[in-house]
């Protein structure tokens, strides 16, 4: 009688073990399952491709420290640029979007170019827009620039004693004797050059170290420039 209640239980304990590896082998398939399932889910990430850089061009521009004078569609400040290759500085009409200048630095950019359709004659047809900074130098405050200017009474307007604003963009501070050479020229219309010098600070104003030159406008270039 004891062996048939020992076999009885034997026997129930098995039915119970396969019971049990039954229901592991069962979540575990449905474990593995369902990670398959998600892994197969899962997207494949691919390098994002920026797609406006596709119409156009990419250059590399040079920027000089300080802004010139120059006449487009209407009388402005540009910059100074040198092209990757050329040692030369031309001038610069377009914006560049995304772009802050500030005089008294020097910069190297890299921009993206890309042509537009334009009705207008004295409109660019090209858009620049930045990529990136690759320099910023500040200019040596200690060293000068010459600065030209045509028709000074209306572009160069004392703001207040002995300061001066360059087209309503840059102010430049003087000496009463230099200052004074100033209002000459800009009583009389002259053309001038300049020489300006950077502050130590940026953000403050020129300083004019020196008038070179002034002469009546239809007389400039010849004695001037």
């Amino acid at each position: 009688m004891v062996n048939s209640s020992l076999q009885l239980s034997v026997i129930l304990l098995m039915v119970l073990a396969l019971s049990s590896c039954s229901s592991s082998s069962g979540e575990m398939a449905q474990t593995q399952s369902t990670t398959a399932l998600e892994v197969a889910a899962a997207p494949m990430l691919e390098p994002h491709a920026d797609d406006s850089l596709k119409d156009g061009s990419i250059a590399y521009l040079r920027i000089k420290h300080h802004l010139v004078e120059c006449e487009g569609y209407q009388v402005g400040h540009c910059m100074l640029i040198q092209r990757e290759g050329s040692s030369e500085w031309t001038y610069f009409y377009d914006q560049i979007e995304g772009f802050h200048y500030q005089w008294g630095a020097e910069y190297e950019i890299l921009v993206h170019i890309r042509t537009i359709a334009t009705n207008l004659a004295d409109v660019s047809n090209q858009r620049y827009s930045l990529l990136e900074v690759v320099s910023e130098t500040a200019h040596e405050s200690s060293e000068t620039f010459t600065y030209t200017s045509r028709h000074s009474h209306d572009r160069i307007v004392e703001i207040a004693p002995r300061q001066f604003s360059l087209l309503g963009n840059k102010i430049f501070t003087c000496s009463e004797y230099n200052c004074n050479t100033v209002r000459s020229a800009i009583e009389q219309n002259h053309s001038v050059v300049l020489t300006l010098q950077h502050n130590t600070n940026p953000a403050e104003p020129l300083v004019l170290q020196e008038v070179l030159c002034s002469d009546a406008p239809q007389s400039f270039s010849a004695s001037c420039v």
